[in-house]
């Protein structure tokens, strides 16, 4: 799988925290200091650099950093971010910095924290100057903002998986659409607003769509407000060389039980129709429209692929 390197510096702690919810989403991933840096990392696939921005400028660490570095740097791909008050002075930065790298894929200037009662005294004097030569009031300011950092994260998420080399779409939907006929459990998953539900429940796929036959449950007071779902189907873990499982994402609706579409479903599913009209209870049926599924599959690794694979079902279906 693709390992992804944050190298960052922090002074009063703001940039590292960033590293540190930037690595759990790109995970599998390392962050670490510039002084922390190992040979090993040389091999990851796809690099993040932080740094906060004082009196105008990077941390020295990172600068020094990129030039020690820049012959294998230029062979990867380079995410750039800073954090900072002034977000003229951080894009001014990072373009200096990206044309230094010459194949930087992203840019990005994240809120900063100043406490004035927590800077050395250096910083304070460099402070007050750099004030009194941009004209600002010196006051506390904290413009962290956790959910711009973590949209920041699926933001560079979606451009590594991009990156990622890719196996042959046709090979994927097979391997995809085999893994999805071969089981009939999955974990679904439903929200609305800060309400959640996980429902391990039996499913029948077929042509892009996966269907659920329920008596009902929780789940039925998310999906009429929320359409998009998530689906987790799976092998019971056994060893790292023998991975099977994938996450789905897609739109739910419920089939209304007077339809034709229901009653072809519950043909699908092997039942028969009147045993279905007889029951005691009424049995409802969601159909997820099934829009990406990231697999990650060992035996891609034996066809010469990377383990995990995403395939996206057309739009039209």
């Amino acid at each position: 799988m693709q390992k992804t390197l944050l190298i960052y510096e922090s002074k009063y702690g703001t940039t590292e925290k960033i590293a540190r919810y930037l690595q759990m989403v790109l995970g599998p991933a390392k962050y670490c200091r510039t002084g922390e840096f190992e040979d090993l990392y040389k091999d990851f696939d796809f690099v993040v650099i932080g740094s906060p921005v004082y009196s105008g400028k990077l941390e020295p660490h990172i600068y020094q950093f990129v030039e020690n570095n820049l012959d294998w740097l230029k062979e990867k791909p380079v995410a750039l971010f800073c954090t900072c008050l002034n977000p003229s002075d951080g894009n001014e930065n990072l373009n200096d910095l990206a044309k230094t790298i010459g194949n930087v894929v992203d840019k990005n200037v994240l809120g900063g924290v100043l406490k004035q009662g927590t800077l050395n005294e250096e910083d304070k004097k460099a402070l007050r100057l750099f004030s009194e030569k941009i004209g600002f009031k010196i006051e506390n300011i904290n413009s962290f903002n956790l959910e711009e950092v973590l949209k920041y994260a699926l933001e560079l998420k979606l451009i590594k998986d991009d990156l990622m080399p890719k196996a042959p779409s046709p090979k994927i939907k097979k391997k995809v659409e085999k893994f999805l006929t071969t089981h009939n459990t999955c974990t679904l998953s439903t929200s609305y607003k800060n309400r959640v539900r996980s429902t391990p429940i039996e499913y029948l796929y077929s042509n892009g769509f996966m269907y659920f036959l329920s008596e009902g449950g929780e789940k039925f007071s998310n999906i009429p407000l929320n359409k998009n779902v998530s689906v987790a189907v799976y092998d019971d873990y056994t060893c790292m060389n023998s991975l099977a499982g994938m996450q789905i994402t897609g739109s739910a609706h419920i089939i209304p039980d007077d339809t034709d579409e229901y009653y072809d479903v519950i043909k699908m599913k092997g039942l028969n129709e009147d045993f279905i009209k007889n029951l005691p209870v009424n049995m409802n049926i969601i159909k997820i429209k099934i829009n990406k599924i990231e697999f990650l599959y060992s035996k891609f690794k034996e066809m010469g692929f990377e383990p995990k694979q995403i395939y996206f079902f057309p739009k039209h279906l």
